[in-house]
């Protein structure tokens, strides 16, 4: 009797374990399309066998089958990669796009700019240089200026919107990382809770899984588990989450100084860790990308403003050296026409700026510009506008040399048909520095004017160094020794590979997070194939054990109600 007994709890634990495997499988099944999903394995073993009495003596007799656990199936080596892998991943991904806009503000596949402007500028002088005093030519010269002064500043409010674009975003992204951070702190504190008795909180454990890979979007992290199951993530040296714990990032105040946002148009904003009111710098992720790509379009806006800073101090000295159609000094062809502009620099920042020599403004830090407000400076002097003001135009020169090779000044005489003070402002477009010195043209005179000063406007050297003997200045402009077209060329050369390698890269990521994610899916994924043969498999087990189970039943009844009765 005692044996039946056993018999019988042997055939309830198989048929419980077998409805266990049934259930696992469905949710399995149910849960196949789920988002960080990771497929669950039931782990069975065999319960202790006990004594039983038999003809032979004592033997050892199984007594069934137990489920020990509901695991998931889970590779945390794989985990580990593609949270290593995925913030370079986003991260190029983040910066394409922004190489993508960049590369639309500067096209120059239509008529529409810089280089096209910077070409028909520069044409206008080739011809003013064989038709001086014809009107049609001179008047073109100032539209064509004018045209080139209005795409640098367009392109320049373009990458405004673009910087400004960059932080609403980021402020959208840093309210997603916020509730990311609480649902994680939540569910370290679920699991917490479920687990102390021993069993797996594995739904839970997935959810939390997958906001750390959506976490891992914006930077990058390193997550570690605590003896109770809850999640330690760091971050840039930050602990972003500690149990049932975390910090805050936030957004500061708008940031305005020289280095930041004053000198290109926009406010700036910092990262800041709230309980530290320490700045936080993301290391990877789409974070990353954005204040990298801010930084990079206000390199656009410092080269626009170097492009700008020459044309307002070389171009204009080479214009005031040459005469207008009635014989005076040439005027500024871009600023205002009583104000001298001089390139100066400072080696601690590496900026350049423009120094505004202008008897009216009365405080000394009003006169030096920077950024911006040197390419809100670049406009045409406003006395071309005047009636005939094409006549101011300096297309004849002043200067001429002597049998010794000395460049000394040369009278007017009403030359008005001289075109040789245009022939030096085209050459400036696409001859270096360093050629115009050595063959001592014209506007080698003006380039050796510009000598490298500090913001103070005392001669330096390239690393700071005062320089006290004339003998030993340096020559320099915004543009360094580039000529206009060079430079904006080598600008715009430098975006294409710029914006080239990050396609590549991004292109490379992808190949290698696929890969990894086809990886976690072989271990997590769940397949058909395999479910459905553990559903066959646990039915057969469930629908063998019940039928053990009523064969048992009838023999007790046989035994309970059966035996005895012969003969009544």
């Amino acid at each position: 009797m005692r044996a039946t007994f056993a018999g019988l709890n042997t055939m309830v634990r198989g048929i419980m374990s077998n409805q266990m495997g049934l259930d696992t499988t469905g949710h399995n099944i149910t849960n196949a399309g789920t988002e960080g999903y990771s497929r669950q394995t039931i782990t069975l073993a065999t319960t202790y066998a006990e004594k039983r009495s038999s003809a032979h003596g004592e033997v050892m007799v199984g007594t069934g089958v137990d489920a020990l656990a509901v695991n998931r199936a889970r590779n945390a080596y794989a985990d580990l990669q593609y949270r290593n892998e995925n913030p370079t991943q986003q991260y190029y991904k983040t910066a394409s796009v922004n190489y993508d806009r960049l590369e639309t503000i500067f096209d120059d596949s239509r008529d529409l700019g810089i280089e096209k402007s910077l070409t028909r500028f520069y044409q206008t002088w080739v011809d003013l240089s064989t038709t001086a005093s014809n009107a049609a030519s001179r008047t073109q010269v100032i539209e064509q200026g004018r045209e080139l002064s209005d795409r640098i500043q367009a392109a320049t409010a373009d990458l405004q919107d673009q910087i400004r674009s960059e932080y609403v975003d980021l402020h959208t992204e840093i309210g997603q990382i916020d509730d990311i951070l609480e649902e994680i702190r939540l569910f370290n504190k679920q699991i917490v809770t479920q687990e102390v008795g021993g069993s797996q909180a594995n739904d839970l454990r997935d959810r939390r899984d997958l906001l750390v890979d959506k976490l891992s979007d914006y930077l990058n992290i390193s997550v570690t588990e605590n003896d109770f199951g809850a999640y330690q993530i760091n971050s840039g040296g930050v602990t972003l989450v500690n149990g049932n714990s975390r910090a805050h990032l936030i957004m500061s105040e708008g940031v305005s100084s020289e280095v930041y946002g004053i000198d290109y148009g926009v406010t700036d904003y910092n990262i800041k860790v709230q309980e530290s009111n320490i700045v936080f710098i993301p290391q990877n992720g789409i974070l990353k990308a954005r204040l990298d790509a801010i930084s990079e379009d206000k390199k656009y806006i410092d080269q626009l403003s170097n492009l700008s800073s020459f044309m307002l101090s070389t171009f204009n000295d080479q214009h005031k050296q040459g005469f207008d159609l009635d014989g005076n000094a040439g005027m500024n062809f871009y600023g205002q026409g009583s104000i001298t502009y001089e390139y100066r620099y400072d080696p601690e920042t590496g900026f350049n700026y423009l120094y505004k020599n202008d008897p009216s403004e009365t405080f000394e830090e009003d006169k030096l510009l920077s950024g911006v407000r040197i390419i809100e400076a670049l406009e045409v002097n406003v006395k071309f506008n005047d009636n005939k003001g094409n006549r101011y135009l300096a297309a004849t020169t002043s200067k001429k040399q002597n049998p010794d090779g000395e460049w000394v000044d040369f009278a007017w005489a009403n030359r008005t048909g001289d075109g040789t003070n245009a022939v030096y402002m085209s050459e400036l477009f696409n001859i270096s520095q360093e050629s115009i010195l050595e063959d001592n043209k014209a506007n080698a005179l003006v380039y050796k004017k510009a000598i490298l000063r500090d913001k103070d406007g005392n001669p330096i050297d390239e690393n700071g160094n005062l320089i006290t003997d004339s003998s030993k200045y340096v020559y320099a402009t915004p543009m360094a020794k580039l000529s206009i077209n060079a430079y904006y060329q080598d600008s715009m050369s430098y975006l294409g590979i710029n914006a080239y390698s990050t396609d590549v890269n991004y292109e490379a990521l992808q190949n290698i997070i696929t890969q990894v994610q086809n990886w976690r899916d072989a271990m997590s994924g769940v397949d058909w194939n395999e479910e459905l043969t553990n559903m066959i498999r646990y039915q057969k087990g469930f629908g063998s054990c019940s039928r053990c189970l009523n064969a048992m039943d009838e023999m007790l009844d046989k035994l309970v109600n059966s035996t005895g009765v012969v003969g009544r």
